[in-house]
């Protein structure tokens, strides 16, 4: 008797039954009018978040920052800030402090709450220095500006 991988059967080819399937995901182009409507309006959001920082930024006014303390562990800057518009604000500034050379000694982002139309005397500790002071040593300059939002 012959095994059954020996026998062939001649004659019969099985044919596949062929299924029609849907394309899936069904794929819908663009109009070229959408896409022309899409880059209009990525232009204005580009344009109005660069209009509405530079408001934001006019009304701010931040003078008068000096040294109130210093150590070789951590700096304490005192500054005053305006607010100009009639409300509240969240306000992200930038401290840097450098040293004589030039180089920068510590920087830090904080976040600040200002209450409409008032202008206040604050300090800001900062107490992670890229460096520490030397013995002797004085911090030169510092600066505190409003942090921009960048897109690009």
């Amino acid at each position: 008797m012959p095994a059954i991988s020996d026998v062939r059967v001649r004659g019969l080819k099985k044919k596949m039954p062929k299924i029609d399937r849907m394309e899936f995901p069904r794929k819908h182009p663009l109009a070229n009018s959408a896409k022309l409507l899409v880059l209009i309006a990525i232009a204005f959001g580009i344009w109005f978040h660069g209009y509405t920082q530079k408001r934001h930024i006019a009304s701010l006014r931040i003078s008068d920052v000096h040294f109130e303390n210093y150590s070789p562990a951590h700096i304490e800057l005192g500054y005053s800030i305006e607010n100009k518009s009639p409300r509240a604000q969240e306000v992200r500034l930038l401290a840097v402090v450098w040293d004589e050379a030039g180089k920068e000694v510590a920087s830090i982002l904080f976040l600040v709450k200002l209450k409409g139309g008032v202008t206040q005397q604050r300090s800001k500790l900062i107490d992670k220095l890229n460096r520490s002071l030397k013995d002797g040593e004085v911090p030169a300059r510092a600066a505190i500006r409003v942090y921009e939002r960048k897109i690009f």
